[in-house]
């Protein structure tokens, strides 16, 4: 009798003991720490491999993304193909992705470099940046993951697949606001606003900054919530260091961020630090190596972990409580948009550039339309937010747009070894209502180039937006007097060209990555030149004046990740132009042709260029150019006039800068291979080589005119070795390149810039 009780009293305890343990709730604590926060994925796969239960998750920054993306029922393999992805990456580190911007909004590119928006009426304090990068890109992909997982839990973080919270820095009450319902998308987005990064996020009336400034190791917030028997927390932040009088980031740390006790003292726990201190806060071209860290150090204090915690939970039922959850998520199908922040004349203009047809549309169609509408230079920010409607099963989404400042002054230009050094400004005026207009102004300024432009854009967003623009443009060319610093440069032709020209254009978007543009302008020309390198002072130039007009019409599909030294993307221009004018050219002391020449002149001129760049997703590129141009020019007074109005090949930055008479025809074919390979998307080493191959050589009669050569005899070369690192603001560049026929075919050029010109007038 006594051993049956005995027996019974045992399985009684074991019950009560199984009963008690399978009670006992474990919480996460995932610290912040910028890039080096991807470690938590690392942390979360290794919990779950080794059925380590997360009963709680508390997250702070990129903690709060990582724990927010596991509340919501993403498995850590998924959470690491997001943050792993070159768009993660991209919308990060605030690049926009070309593939999903809307080119008819674009500008022409131009030598700008660094840039400010301000207001006239506005204070100085209001005019200064508070972000160095967009968050656009982040904010519609927080809202595209996210939505569904928070409809399912309608809004309240104890109802997602793990009961979650997650901390942002209320700085318009100086606290710690600890985010528990709400748009989860909206929450998460606050507590990893890092200040200066990223724009601040308004959360019923308050200013919300990343969690890490007031709390960033959680702790607390987790035991205050939940109440858990163990926690497990993941820090990845560094110490801040004291103050400095010669670092100002350490001081600016020191006076935002609050210190925080990296230890665990109100439930049993265990810390796992990985080893990340190397990863730098924006670093997040480090994120595979992070994770395996994280997993690695998980992995090492495993054994601790499962002696503190005696609880186990396999995946099996981990993956099948995630995709019970998972199913009950609505697709994300939208069937109305709200527009908040703009006049209603602005939010017209809004609407008709969303171009949404149907009543309902998907999540796919939505985003073409914000990158759509993102693109546009006149709006500086678009935060969307989706909510759930129980009554359709569909989602409404609130567009919260900011219009950008009035005023925009851009400063850039290039700084080079060779003699065309020039410093570039431009200030823009826009303004925003039921149709967009922009008024434009800029200069370049050098030795080699100087130029001056006006211009004037009209939007209006028809159900095909057109754009109307008008403008008038100075460009002078010193081919002769060019200096440089470093590199003086010899038997250079003595040659200056400039130009005015008054162009109006017509534009109309094609799909989404291109234009057909009609455009008619009036051309005043004047051409200063020697016909050869033997001139002394007191000799008079040539000089060939030319006067008319010209129309023009154009296709062009342009989605290049870059203005200059593109790795990714696609360009493609179609051009027919007509060209109807009077040459006047009065010979000087060198000419062998005598006296004024007046001749009536017209041409057509056919161009088709295509530049492309395959296997986009790895380190490697393999880009094609493609040029071929038809053109009946005819002769005007002399050869070198005639040279002068005659298309040009130059597939390198640096044929812009050169006069070469080896690369100039009527009509031609020109194409070449492009092999790079890049690190991280900063450095490229590119390899490329050219041909250039023309139908019809110009050839320089005794007298000084011109004719034809043969058909397809001769033709010419182009190489380049070329290694260029891309900083943020634009790209340094070193390359040695060959010009076949030159008077010295290899160049050295090492520039930090861009050599980018306004367009000329019979471009």
């Amino acid at each position: 009798m006594r051993s049956h009780l005995k027996k019974y009293f045992i399985i009684l305890i074991l019950l009560l003991s199984a009963t008690f343990s399978q009670g006992q709730k474990v919480g996460l604590v995932l610290s912040g720490g910028g890039a080096a926060g991807s470690a938590h994925v690392g942390v979360l796969k290794a919990l779950e491999k080794n059925n380590i239960p997360i009963d709680y998750i508390t997250g702070t920054s990129i903690g709060a993304l990582v724990g927010g993306f596991y509340a919501a029922g993403y498995s850590p393999d998924e959470i690491e193909q997001i943050i792993t992805s070159t768009e993660f990456r991209n919308a990060a580190m605030g690049i926009i992705d070309e593939e999903h911007s809307f080119f008819f909004n674009k500008s022409d590119a131009n030598a700008g470099f660094v840039s400010l928006n301000f207001n006239l009426d506005s204070t100085f304090e209001a005019n200064i940046p508070t972000n160095f990068v967009s968050s656009n890109s982040i904010d519609f992909g927080l809202m595209s993951l996210l939505s569904t997982a928070n409809a399912v839990a309608k809004s309240n973080f104890d109802s997602l697949m793990i009961p979650f919270r997650c901390l942002a820095a209320n700085v318009s009450k100086r606290q710690q606001e600890v985010l528990k319902s709400g748009d989860l998308a909206t929450s998460i987005r606050a507590s990893m606003t890092y200040p200066f990064y990223l724009p601040p996020i308004n959360i019923e009336g308050d200013l919300m900054f990343d969690g890490g400034l007031y709390n960033n190791f959680p702790t607390d917030v987790l035991c205050k919530e939940f109440q858990p028997d163990f926690i497990i927390a993941s820090n990845v932040a560094s110490k801040i260091e004291d103050p400095t009088a010669d670092n100002l980031l350490s001081q600016i740390k020191n006076l935002l961020i609050e210190r925080s006790e990296f230890k665990i003292d109100c439930a049993k726990g265990i810390i796992i630090e990985a080893d990340v201190d190397d990863i730098a806060t924006f670093s997040f071209y480090e994120n595979e190596a992070a994770i395996e860290r994280g997993y690695n150090a998980t992995m090492e204090m495993m054994d601790s972990i499962k002696l503190l915690i005696p609880v186990r939970r396999p995946v099996s039922m981990v993956t099948k409580k995630r995709s019970n959850f998972c199913k009950k998520k609505p697709s994300l199908i939208f069937e109305d948009i709200e527009l908040e922040g703009l006049h209603p004349n602005q939010k017209k203009y809004i609407k008709q550039g969303l171009t949404i047809d149907s009543t309902t549309f998907t999540g796919g169609q939505l985003a073409t339309a914000y990158s759509k509408l993102v693109s546009n230079e006149k709006i500086k920010s678009i935060y969307p937010e989706a909510t759930y409607l129980e009554e359709t099963g569909k989602f409404k989404i609130k567009l919260k747009t900011t219009k950008e400042k009035s005023f925009q002054a851009t400063f850039g230009g290039v700084i080079a070894t060779k003699p065309f050094s020039t410093g570039f400004f431009q200030l823009d005026y826009q303004r925003l209502e039921a149709t967009g207009l922009k008024a434009s102004g800029n200069i370049y300024f050098g030795n080699f180039y100087n130029s001056a432009q006006g211009k004037i854009k009209w939007d209006i967003p028809f159900d095909i937006p057109i754009s109307l623009e008008s403008q008038f443009t100075i460009n002078k060319y010193d081919f002769f007097n060019g200096f440089s610093t470093f590199v003086e440069e010899d038997d250079r032709p003595f040659i200056l060209t400039s130009e005015r020209y008054w162009e109006s254009i017509l534009a109309l978007p094609v799909l989404h990555k291109g234009k057909i543009t009609f455009g008619a302008s009036y051309h005043w020309q004047e051409n200063e030149y020697y016909q050869d390198d033997n001139f002394q002072r007191g000799d008079t130039v040539d000089i060939t004046n030319f006067e008319g007009i010209s129309t023009k019409a154009a296709y062009e599909l342009n989605s290049l990740n870059r203005k200059m030294y593109a790795n990714k993307g696609t360009r493609f221009n179609f051009s027919l132009r007509y060209v109807d004018g009077k040459e006047l050219t009065v010979p000087g002391s060198k000419s062998g042709l005598k006296g004024k020449h007046n001749n009536e002149l017209d041409w057509i001129t056919l161009n088709m260029t295509f530049e492309k760049y395959l296997f986009n997703r790895s380190n490697f590129q393999l880009g094609t150019f493609l040029q071929g141009i038809y053109s009946d020019l005819p002769f005007f007074q002399n050869y070198t006039a005639t040279l002068l109005n005659s298309p040009v090949f130059a597939p390198l930055p640096e044929n812009l800068t050169i006069f070469q008479v080896q690369y100039r025809s009527r009509s031609f074919i020109g194409g070449g291979l492009k092999a790079i390979y890049s690190i991280r998307d900063h450095l490229d080493f590119r390899l490329e080589a050219y041909i250039y191959q023309p139908y019809e050589e110009f050839i320089e009669n005794p007298d000084g005119t011109t004719r034809l050569g043969k058909e397809v005899i001769n033709r010419d070369y182009i190489g380049t070795f070329t290694a260029v690192y891309q900083t943020r603001i634009g790209p340094l560049a070193l390359s040695l390149n060959y010009f076949d026929d030159a008077k010295t075919e290899l160049s050295f050029l090492v520039h930090f810039g861009y050599i980018l010109f306004n367009k000329k007038g019979l471009e």
